[in-house]
């Protein structure tokens, strides 16, 4: 199943800055076992190694800047700049964003993704994308608090981007956030 897409329109700003106090900086490829760490932890998945990330983030072609979250010496959250260009010719992509389970819940995602696009701001791409997963809800409602838009990519999109309002809705309502 294809992931959902999001957009970040060129006239929009991503809301709020975050004063997050949290020093981002760009990966190196000193980074890129403590990268496949946090990438492995946050997916879930036994799937990234060192070199995995060299092939993918801090080697590819595509991919202009990795930038990183460090907490006492330890990467804990990352977002990458990629230029697809064949899928998103005119964009600049928000590419593998990830935070440590651990830190989850402290604007991390936030803070790294706001990174990114501060760093793709002026590289001449109109609009900035992104493409997530259906179930990750809190990473979805931080992007609409950025100014992200779902994008109906796909003919199930819809469908499926009404469910994820509905379990948004669901989860605030849970929380004492809706009346």
């Amino acid at each position: 199943m294809a992931q959902l897409a999001m957009l970040l329109p060129a006239s929009e700003s991503y809301g709020d800055k975050t004063s997050s106090g949290w020093h981002v900086r760009k990966a190196t490829r000193e980074d890129n076992q403590a990268l496949a760490v946090l990438l492995g932890a946050a997916f879930e998945d036994g799937t990234w190694t060192a070199g995995r990330v060299e092939r993918e983030l801090t080697g590819a072609g595509d991919v202009l800047a990795v930038m990183v979250i460090e907490d006492e010496g330890r990467i804990i959250a990352t977002a990458s700049a990629r230029h697809w260009k064949e899928r998103f010719p005119d964009a600049g992509y928000v590419h593998w964003v990830a935070v440590d389970p651990e830190m989850r819940g402290r604007r991390l995602g936030r803070a790294v993704v706001e990174a990114v696009i501060d760093f793709l701001e002026g590289r001449e791409l109109a609009e900035v994308v992104l493409e997530t997963d259906d179930v990750r809800l809190p990473a979805i409602s931080t992007y609409l608090g950025m100014g992200f838009v779902p994008v109906y990519l796909d003919s199930d999109h819809c469908e499926r981007w009404s469910r994820v309002f509905s379990n948004l809705h669901a989860a605030k309502a849970s929380q004492g956030g809706v009346r």
